[in-house]
């Protein structure tokens, strides 16, 4: 497997060592256009000119269409295998015959490339024609097509033509390599939450006898004053912390080399933020907040919460996807030389076209076959193609058996009619029956059929981070159903150790594979014991076998309840239970305000197994201490400490109080509920400079228990007092309305 830390530069090309010390990678320094058996490259320039002025007064246009690919010249190849041939023979030098260099391939996972014109303004380019990624086997190429205004034609003829070159390509290409000795943690929580409070009352009014002498001399309705309050608070809030934490221990490398690490690792996060963001709190609906039509008090909260969390371990020999982002200016035609060793000639790549012409209106359409054919029990690949429209009838057929291969099927168009037809037959080494694929129908520039399509199912099973010295044989089961072609359910058993850690799988199933299959794997250690992970699916055509612990379970832990003035610390006892692999681990926390969560990562066999158990003691600021009782959970995420319902929020509210009279309001507030032990009380004081309401808030472990007892005391200017009712009253209003005593 490609090993990272083993980099060096030869010819200007970046190559990579392997475990085996023969093997080597090419990461070529740039990109170039793709250059055909004749020798000449995949480019044409077109400029062409409208028959008659339009109305936007363009007179034309132009398009550059290239095929770009992503590999070593062989001349400058056989350069670097010499070169790498003298670093062989040093190795072993005693050693006759010396062996032999060997090129390996590198499989990308994924990969795209994009042009720098895809940026420019829209005076030059109209639009850029990209199939979003290159074919990711051989020769990673990639077909382009630009379409250029009118001032873009002439710019691009003029500049494709300086020496210094116009075009660049930024390919960001993804492959698995083998980490270095160092250990990595990247980790990410985030939290969403909204509440929705909404208290209305309804009161009518009656008019009185000023309302009857006003009606016995003005006229008018006798109907009372209704009289609406509606108080709505609305909160959102948003938490993310995260981090990367890289150990690189003794490892030696450049610290180029180590900044790439920790790029790849800021990428992870960003990638983790990235999701996170994307799962969003859906807003509350208008029927959810909606008022019942005949309420007179109602009260109203809403809230929802929302967590989520990525935390992922790596560490030395792991197996992990890798950026690699090469990129670089195209050379110029005008300077590349023919098979001949001639410049090649502007002339001979570029057109001219009238449109007043009917091939102005010509369909093409690039074809290709994404699949390793000689990996792949493959024989060939016939793509038939069928525009039909009007008097036009046009019918090609193609023949692929390589992955570099690339075809143009052209058609005229009539009626403005875009849209063509196409099928695939699939022939198999070895196989009498072929696949035929149904027939589609589309108006795409380019077509590729990728290997997923071919009626191959294809796995290579390969050792991740697995250490023989510990695992001494790693049972891997595989199965896909694949009785879409007929073939009925595929199980293939494998057994992996040190003398023959790879296994490879490739099953004709004559359909496309659309599904993912399944695999389960099974650990023999060095000290008798067995383990056994869950069945999982994947879709990748490399699966990597890791070691037995290499899964990383997280239980988080948050405190709930008000850890500022109720809760000192909450002490919880947590025990990780995989009763299958008879396998437990535990420890201990102590959550506070300076500490209200805790992440536990450890290693896991089965990351979709086992259960948690967890215990503990809650010690209040009073003194007192409460249990946390053994509770069994599947949750990740545990919730501990003293769970709130509800909030009870009073609103006291001076009406009308004539503060030249009293000099202070004392208003007592008291609410008990005694099954849960909460007593709270509080007094508050106005004034004639505090005289604006004032709120009280009591959090509820019952919601339903939600009354409390008031009254008031009124210090009169005159030295008296006055109290407004005779002993406390007991009332669930959330507005409290404060009055003038009667009398005064």
């Amino acid at each position: 497997m490609l090993l990272i830390e083993k980099v060096q530069v030869i010819e200007g090309v970046t190559i990579y060592g392997d475990e085996d010390p023969t093997l080597f990678y090419l990461v070529p320094d740039l990109p170039r256009f793709r250059v055909n058996e004749d020798g000449r490259p995949s480019f044409s320039f077109y400029k062409y000119r409208l028959p008659i002025e339009r109305a936007d007064q363009t007179k034309g246009g132009g398009f550059l269409v290239c095929d770009v690919e992503f590999s070593v010249p062989e001349d400058k190849k056989q350069l670097i295998v010499k070169k790498l041939q003298e670093q062989v023979d040093q190795l072993f030098p005693s050693q006759n015959p010396k062996p032999q260099v060997k090129i390996g391939t590198i499989t990308y996972t994924k990969g795209t490339a994009k042009l720098n014109v895809e940026s420019i303004s829209d005076k030059f380019v109209e639009t850029v024609f990209n199939p979003g990624k290159p074919s990711l086997y051989g020769r990673n190429i990639t077909p382009f097509t630009i379409e250029l205004t009118d001032l873009g034609a002439t710019f691009f003829e003029q500049a494709l033509q300086n020496k210094g070159g116009f075009v660049q390509v930024a390919y960001d290409l993804y492959c698995v390599v083998k980490l270095p000795a160092i250990t990595a943690r990247i980790w990410f929580d985030s939290s969403k939450f909204q509440s929705f409070v909404e208290d209305f009352t309804r009161r009518e009014q009656s008019q009185g006898a000023f309302g009857t002498v006003w009606r016995w001399l003005f006229g008018g309705s006798n109907r009372n004053r209704t009289i609406i309050n509606k108080t709505v608070t609305e909160y959102a809030s948003q938490y993310q912390w995260g981090g990367v934490e890289i150990d690189f221990k003794d490892f030696k490398t450049s610290d180029d080399v180590k900044q790439k690490i920790r790029d790849w690792a800021m990428n992870s996060l960003a990638e983790a933020i990235k999701n996170s963001n994307e799962d969003k709190l859906q807003p509350f609906t208008e029927e959810q907040k909606k008022v019942p039509e005949n309420a007179t008090d109602f009260h109203l909260r809403l809230s929802q919460y929302k967590f989520n969390s990525f935390n992922t371990s790596y560490r030395e020999s792991q197996a992990v996807e890798w950026n690699m982002a090469p990129q670089g200016m195209l050379q110029p035609i005008t300077t590349l030389l023919d098979k001949e060793g001639k410049p090649l000639k502007w002339e001979d790549y570029a057109t001219t076209v009238d449109l007043d012409d009917p091939f102005f209106k010509t369909l093409q359409v690039t074809t290709r076959v994404n699949a390793d054919f000689k990996d792949l029990p493959l024989d060939s690949v016939e793509v038939h193609l069928d525009y039909q429209e009007g008097t036009v009838h046009q019918i090609d057929e193609f023949s692929f058996n390589n992955p570099d291969k690339v075809e143009k099927f052209k058609s005229f168009i009539e009626n403005g009619k875009w849209a063509y037809k196409y099928w695939y037959q699939v022939n198999y080494k070895n196989e009498s029956r072929a696949y035929k694929s149904q027939e589609a129908t589309t108006d795409e520039k380019f077509l590729t059929i990728n290997v997923g399509e071919t009626g191959i199912l294809a796995i290579d099973v390969l050792p991740g981070d697995l250490n023989w010295n510990q695992v001494t044989q790693a049972q891997v089961k595989l199965a896909y159903d694949a009785s879409e072609g007929g073939v009925g359910q595929i199980e293939h058993e494998y057994l992996l150790d040190k003398s023959n850690p790879k296994a490879t799988l490739r099953e004709v199933v004559f359909a496309p594979v659309k599904t993912p299959y399944r695999y389960t794997v099974k650990y023999f250690m060095a000290d008798g014991k067995e383990y056994q992970v869950s069945e999982k699916t994947s879709r990748s055509p490399q699966l990597y076998i890791n070691d037995p612990f290499n899964a990383t379970k997280t239980v988080s832990l948050r405190a709930a309840g008000d850890l500022d003035k109720d809760i000192q610390t909450i002490f919880v006892d947590v025990k990780y239970i995989d009763e299958k692999n008879d396998y437990t681990k535990t420890t201990t926390v102590a959550l506070s305000k300076s500490q209200p969560f805790f992440d536990w990562a450890f290693p896991a066999i089965d990351e979709e197994g086992g259960k948690v158990i967890y215990k503990g003691t809650i010690q209040l600021k009073n003194g007192q201490i409460e249990e946390i009782p053994e509770t069994e959970t599947t949750d990740l995420t545990i919730m501990v400490g003293r769970k709130i319902e509800d909030m009870l929020n009073v609103k006291v509210v001076p009406i009308g109080i004539d503060f030249n009279k009293v000099m202070l309001v004392v208003v007592s507030l008291s609410y008990e509920d005694l099954k849960n032990d909460i007593i709270a009380r509080t007094d508050l004081t106005f004034d004639a400079t505090a005289k604006t309401p004032q709120t009280w808030s009591v959090p509820l472990k019952d919601k339903h228990l939600n009354k409390y007892s008031w009254n008031a005391v009124f210090y009169m200017a005159d030295g008296s007092e006055r109290k407004m009712n005779a002993t406390p009253q007991l009332s669930d209003s959330l507005t409290l309305a404060l009055r003038m005593p009667v009398g005064v």
